[in-house]
């Protein structure tokens, strides 16, 4: 509160004498000044019709009113948190203990201050620090301004199999929310509900994004989602036509890749052997466009689809195309089971080829150990020894520390 009142004190030279009133002493007003003593709200009054009669004797065309010179608590708690924001003091020890002395004496809170906090414990890994404050914040403070930031990032924290029951929780407040918010909650808890595999709890939850007037950031990749969770479910015609509306711009090749790849699962499910065909034809040559670029799991799929109709050599060149792709964990596209899957059918499709089968023993030696499971080495040598390529399974053995 100091600080309104010696601001207008120094910007119209008003000396501590003319302040003095029957209700303040001038020893009163040097410690206030000082910072001895804090100013009270029932010196304001006095403090108004001192500085009033000063500016009518000056001729400054001011009048003020206590509310002008009144900073309540919990503005400023929020100006000690804003201002140890600029000077990124907030996260010492010394100031977030200034912080909470200042909460407790003045009977204020600053949500912002604890959700800055929370912020910070999430960006320095400290995720289990960051859920209990935003769960403080959300089950023991009033704090509406960011209710739904706080809850978006507890979705994106808390265990998968938990976040739909948040979501079904606080549904009403997410169904009234501004129209980006509600589809980032509701696509976020879609996402969970699909990695583990409650496809149907999931399917509401991407259609909240599709049915929205506005198309929002995950609309296109919320029509995948939808595809896949109606595949699981058996719902193979639904499915389709959810991956053809995730293509929102035919000349993206990448898109349409992705789309033909989907189609092409769905259609050996199906045990569609025609759409089967149709579609590689397309992703043939939708690839032709894409040469130049990595990508993972679509030659997997390539190959698993040409098995699937009985190319065998087709086959073999899909999977070789994708073990050739370089190994790279930071990729979120590359997937380990599926590259070592496709060792897997390379295996089972050289079996009469001991040079082949030992190209494949050199390319598992250069697997990193993390990527490699136990049952995947195991398929390997079991599938050599019971081959008789007794050869091949102690070339193996020797080459990977088992």
């Amino acid at each position: 509160m100091n600080n309104k009142i010696f601001e207008l004190i120094k910007e119209h030279k008003i000396g501590i004498k003319e302040l003095e009133n029957p209700k303040m002493s001038l020893s009163l007003l040097y410690k206030i000044r000082s910072g001895k003593t804090p100013l009270k709200p029932k010196h304001l009054p006095y403090l108004v019709i001192s500085l009033n009669k000063i500016f009518k004797e000056k001729n400054i065309n001011k009048i003020i009113t206590t509310e002008d010179l009144y900073i309540p608590p919990q503005q400023e708690l929020e100006q000690l948190v804003n201002k140890s924001l600029i000077n990124k003091s907030i996260y010492s020890t010394e100031k977030q203990e200034e912080i909470n002395k200042f909460e407790l004496k003045k009977e204020v809170h600053s949500c912002r201050y604890r959700y800055i906090i929370a912020k910070h414990n999430q960006r320095t890994d400290r995720k289990e620090e960051a859920l209990k404050i935003y769960y403080d914040l959300l089950n023991n403070f009033s704090c509406s301004d960011i209710f739904y930031s706080v809850l978006i990032e507890i979705i994106r924290l808390e265990k998968l199999e938990l976040t739909y029951d948040i979501y079904l929780r606080y549904k009403k407040q997410i169904d009234i929310a501004p129209y980006k918010t509600k589809a980032l909650l509701a696509y976020n808890t879609g996402v969970n509900l699909l990695r583990t595999e409650k496809w149907k709890k999931a399917v509401p939850c991407f259609e909240v994004l599709v049915n929205m007037p506005e198309i929002t950031k995950h609309y296109y990749h919320s029509y995948n989602n939808l595809g896949i969770c109606c595949q699981n479910l058996g719902e193979y015609d639904k499915s389709i036509e959810y991956f053809k509306k995730r293509v929102s711009d035919p000349s993206n090749y990448h898109d349409l890749e992705i789309c033909y790849i989907n189609i092409i699962s769905c259609a050996r499910e199906m045990k569609n052997e025609i759409l089967v065909k149709i579609t590689l034809n397309k992703l043939e040559n939708i690839l032709k466009e894409l040469k130049n670029k990595i990508l993972y799991q679509t030659y997997w799929n390539i190959g698993l689809a040409y098995l699937y109709l009985g190319e065998q050599k087709k086959a073999i060149n899909a999977f070789e195309k994708e073990i050739s792709l370089p190994i790279n964990f930071d990729n979120p596209h590359f997937n380990p089971i599926k590259y070592l899957d496709s060792i897997k059918q390379l295996v089972l499709l050289h079996d009469s080829q001991p040079l082949k089968q030992q190209g494949l023993i050199k390319i598992i030696s250069r697997i990193p150990k993390k990527m490699m499971d136990y049952d995947f080495l195991t398929y390997i040598l079991k599938f050599y020894i019971n081959n008789s390529l007794e050869y091949e399974a102690s070339l193996l053995i020797q080459k990977i520390p088992l």
